[in-house]
């Protein structure tokens, strides 16, 4: 039976088997007490099987498959295993991997997608240098997640600004990434686990993040856009929740239905593997026909498209910004998708929610995890209603209750002057009040600790 003995210094091991009667030791050392105890329980399991000439059963060929070359050679060296193969591959660069994954996506992924793509690589190289792929271990491949949030290399902070922490669900799709290309490598046979398994890369809504623009602030902004261009990117973000750039730059003049009222957004990048929503209808409001009209008299004869000059990869955000500064208003978290969801939260409060989310063009799970936010306006809203439905509805027992109870009647007595004197207001009584409410039909069921709860301390 295998033994495990602690040493006195550091998370160093000492441990002990029998195979044929010959004790074999084994110093581990920087281990964890379960890491340590895993060890004896799959070396002693290695031994019976030795023992027994029985082949090594999957969980231990899985538990050896996760040791690096120099654990598996510590078995090896003392008879356990059969020592590894030399390899007849040289290592391969991590850079070299990277350059022929990518280049097989490229034709695979939107712009948008390819050049996230991009930024992902970028830091990898820049983190690993000409480090193998092989040699990355899980250990490493968490600090470079640290690093990651650390470091930002999307908005270079402007001069007296402190430097911006990526957000966190940017963190977490490049960690995903990550882990999507070593996968592909232990496909190719290249390693034999993924350093960035195990991380969490499931993307939540970032509610600090969330913020909802109101049309007095969104007023003034669009007040400052510098032209029929910017005004219908603004109101078409803004009233019509579209996706900026996406959904505008594939919009054309065709799309747009002047007497019906409608503007149909067609084939947008985000909903397009979706069944049945390549297509979606979105209300012509005034506001939009508008500032829509005004951009079609400037626009070339024969044009096709209404944002002719908008790429996928157009910088948006720094004009955006200028015209916020320019209006005077305090600049929020995320400039086009909190115009967005701005307008998504108000469909949200004037429509049943299914005919929200269809006309933004999402469903209600991710419209309420990402677009629709609760405000003072609805906090007020529902004051009001419900205000009105508590006094149409409790009023009747209330007021049934005060004539259960009764008056408390003031008498008078005389004092030793002769003077009538009042005494103050008699209460009812706690069993008076308990039957008043039991005959409204109230449960007066007591618990078990009485009137008052235990206290924890005591």
């Amino acid at each position: 039976m295998a033994t495990l003995r602690k040493q006195p210094k550091g998370d160093s091991w000492q441990l002990r088997v029998y195979l044929r009667k010959e004790r074999i030791t084994f110093s581990l050392s920087n281990m964890m007490p379960a890491q340590a105890e895993r060890w004896k329980n799959f070396v002693q399991a290695i031994v019976t099987s030795i023992e027994f000439e029985k082949p090594l059963d999957r969980k231990i060929l899985e538990w050896l498959s996760s040791l690096t070359p120099e654990q598996r050679k510590k078995l090896s060296d003392k008879g356990l295993i059969d020592p590894d193969k030399e390899e007849e591959s040289k290592e391969i660069r991590l850079k070299d991997y990277l350059e022929e994954y990518f280049s097989t996506r490229r034709s695979d992924v939107k712009a948008s997608t390819w050049i996230f793509y991009q930024h992902t690589r970028k830091r990898l190289e820049e983190y690993f240098g000409d480090r193998s792929i092989q040699s990355i271990t899980a250990m490493e491949a968490k600090q470079f997640r640290k690093w990651l949030e650390d470091s930002n290399k999307r908005d270079k902070p402007k001069e007296g600004e402190e430097k911006k922490a990526l957000a966190i669900n940017t963190i977490k799709r490049r960690t995903g990434l990550c882990r999507q290309v070593f996968k592909q490598a232990i496909e190719d046979g290249l390693i034999s686990r993924n350093p960035f398994s195990g991380m969490s890369t499931s993307v939540r809504s970032n509610k600090e993040r969330m913020h909802y623009v109101d049309l007095e602030t969104f007023a003034k902004v669009l007040d400052k856009a510098p032209n029929a261009i910017w005004r219908s990117l603004l109101v078409l973000a803004r009233i019509a929740a579209l996706r900026i750039p996406s959904e505008a730059q594939g919009l054309k003049w065709e799309h747009i239905a002047w007497d019906a009222k409608r503007i149909s957004i067609v084939g947008s990048s985000k909903t397009e593997h979706h069944a049945k929503r390549q297509v979606r209808i979105v209300p012509l409001f005034p506001e939009i026909e508008k500032e829509l009209l005004k951009l079609h008299l400037e626009a070339e004869e024969g044009a096709e498209y209404v944002f002719p000059a908008l790429r996928a990869n157009s910088n948006l955000r720094t004009t955006l910004e200028k015209i916020i500064r320019r209006a005077g208003v305090k600049t929020w978290p995320k400039l086009w998708q909190n115009l967005r969801s701005s307008g998504a939260t108000d469909f949200a409060r004037s429509v049943p929610s299914h005919i929200a989310a269809s006309i933004c063009g999402h469903t209600e799970e991710i419209a309420k995890e990402h677009y629709w936010k609760v405000g003072d306006q609805d906090l007020d809203q529902t004051m009001t209603k419900l205000s009105s439905m508590h006094s149409e509805k409790l009023a009747p027992k209330l007021a049934l209750l005060d004539d259960s109870c009764g008056p408390n009647p003031s008498f008078t007595v005389s004092g030793a002057s002769g003077q009538d004197t009042k005494k103050p207001k008699e209460s009812l009584g706690f069993v008076a009040i308990c039957q008043a409410l039991a005959s409204l039909g109230f449960s007066l069921r007591m618990g078990e600790e009485g009137l008052e709860p235990p206290t924890s301390t005591l």
